[in-house]
């Protein structure tokens, strides 16, 4: 029943170190969870790459028809609970306690731990994706639908257990992550895409059928996908000793604690796919091709969002928790404040950029095939939509992490409602002048609200917030963005002057061009304004040559 002993590198020590055996000095806090996030964002940045081909390769498939509306629906229902009860609600409410019992009672009974977890999600997920499967299928046996709807949920039935898979591979995610081990957990992208691009590009080489059945192949191989996911992650489990046993014991001290913070994690989560499903379920209301352009707009404004924001916060989450659990409340804060300044300092630039070049890179991404240009314009409107909220986004994910490391989760939640109402009534007003931007803009001004209030109950709730040192860095890096912007719209100009075509190749060297000068131009105007996070980013290159050349 025990798993096998403690490595070496997950010792606890005393004083000045921490969890895993790293330093907790300031500097020495921010070069682990550089390191850490380093490693998710180069994963995920593969899999963000996956992720855009595989959106080009099924933009021409499929264009923004009514048929690519259904499968998209379809998709993000199996994913809204996976977010809920895995990656998202589960593995923040199981790290900390994860964390504090590693740190208290050796890795041992973390594992023992780990695996009551696992064998009470497996069958509670399994019993629950039993009952929706069955209550889809009355609800099509009983109805007549639109062609969408009924296809929506035809492929509903299939795409469902993927929500099983990928719920145990983000428990998985969250042991490795536990033991400084991120690689493996972040390669969940990498295989769905991989996967996906396979069955888009091959499936019509051997089945050349309509649309419609393109589709079902397709979600065949998601639920494949899937499977390998939990393949490729075991053997990383099984290298840090962890060993899959049967234990059921409902009693469990450390599983009461994950219950009591679970239930507002499970809400925040929830509160946040409501939105999304409400979005989704306006955009079938305003017609065909609403959902499809929220889809290649959320697609866009996620690729900067997913690289960074998403792996600094699942670095962030397991450092924070050791840090409070050894009572180094300092250390967190410190680790809290680097966060955020090293966020904004990558994901407002990045905004302006995608703000600024919202219809080149539509077209030079998308516009083939099904995708016309009627297509493009209404994408390019929803991506400046969520692009206006993306550092709201991107602070969000910081913050929550910093209220779950400190057991926190209440907080997130009351936030979270607050903004769900905000956006439903955003949406039912902005729909109306704007179509799906209005979706989109609504999104974003809700958001922008919440991660407001988060900054507000920080101090109160969690500890020390240092608010006026994230707002000057904010300010700082919003002029050197602004100024940024002027140098994107001439520096196309002169491209699309010396470089003029409108075909790929053509369209690829102006808008590239122009986004590689824009990006230089943003890094010389913060060194020569001594902005703080440009010199840390420096001296951070500088020391990781000095070692790496020692």
């Amino acid at each position: 029943m025990t798993p096998c002993g403690e490595k070496s590198g997950d010792k606890v020590t005393q004083g000045s170190r921490s969890v895993n055996g790293h330093p907790q000095g300031a500097g020495s806090g921010k070069r682990h969870l550089i390191r850490a996030a380093a490693v998710v964002s180069s994963m995920i940045l593969l899999g963000r790459v996956l992720g855009l081909v595989r959106d080009i390769v099924s933009a021409k498939q499929f264009g923004t028809g009514w048929q690519w509306d259904a499968f998209i629906y379809a998709f993000m229902i199996p994913n809204l609970f996976r977010r809920v009860v895995g990656e998202g609600g589960l593995t923040s409410a199981f790290i900390p306690v994860y964390n504090d019992i590693k740190t208290k009672m050796g890795i041992p009974e973390a594992f023992r731990f780990a695996n009551i977890t696992l064998c009470l999600l497996a069958c509670g997920l399994m019993v629950f994706i039993v009952i929706v499967q069955a209550l889809v299928g009355v609800v099509l046996k009983l109805g007549t639908y639109s062609p969408t709807i009924t296809l929506m949920l035809e492929l509903l039935l299939v795409l469902f257990p993927y929500l099983w898979f990928l719920s145990l591979y983000a428990l998985g995610m969250g042991i490795l992550n536990s033991h400084g081990r991120f690689f493996e957990g972040s390669l969940s992208s990498v295989i769905l895409d991989g996967v996906w691009i396979a069955a888009v590009l091959w499936v019509p080489s051997f089945f050349a059928g309509s649309p419609v059945e393109r589709i079902r192949w397709l979600t065949y191989a998601i639920l494949f996908g899937g499977f390998l996911h939990i393949a490729v992650e075991y053997p990383a489990l099984y290298r840090i000793g962890f060993r899959i046993r049967w234990i059921w014991n409902t009693a469990y001290e450390g599983l009461r604690r994950v219950w009591k913070l679970l239930l507002p994690v499970v809400l925040s989560f929830a509160v946040v796919q409501i939105n999304i499903t409400v979005d989704a379920t306006l955009g079938l209301a305003l017609g065909p091709g609403a959902n499809s352009s929220l889809w290649y707009g959320n697609r866009l404004m996620q690729f900067p969002l997913g690289i960074f924001a998403l792996a600094m916060g699942t670095a962030l989450l397991p450092m924070m928790s050791q840090q409070i659990a050894a009572g180094q409340r300092e250390a967190s804060r410190r680790s809290l404040s680097f966060a955020l300044r090293s966020i904004f300092f990558i994901i407002i630039p990045s905004s302006v950029g995608l703000i600024v070049f919202r219809n080149e890179i539509m077209r030079f991404l998308f516009e083939r095939g099904e995708f016309d240009a009627v297509s493009t314009a209404r994408s390019a409107a929803v991506l400046l939509g969520y692009t206006i909220g993306l550092f709201a986004f991107s602070g969000q994910k910081i913050m929550v992490t910093g209220f779950y490391a400190a057991h926190d989760s209440r907080t997130p939640m009351k936030t979270a409602v607050t903004a769900l109402i905000v956006n439903i009534t955003l949406n039912l007003i902005l729909m109306i002048p704007f179509r799906e931007a209005g979706l989109a803009l609504a999104t974003s001004i809700s958001g922008i609200l919440q991660f407001a209030q988060l900054v507000y109950y920080y101090p109160k709730k969690v500890g020390e917030f240092p608010l006026k040192e994230i707002l000057m860095s904010f300010f700082r890096i919003l002029l050197a963005a602004l100024l940024m912007a002027v140098v994107c719209r001439f520096t196309l100009g002169l491209f699309i002057r010396f470089y003029p075509g409108s075909g790929t190749f053509a369209q690829g060297v102006q808008l590239l061009g122009s986004m590689g000068v824009a990006m230089l131009s943003f890094f010389l105007i913060c060194y020569l304004g001594r902005v703080p996070e440009m010199r840390e980013a420096v001296e951070w290159i500088r020391k990781r040559k000095t070692r790496d050349g020692g």
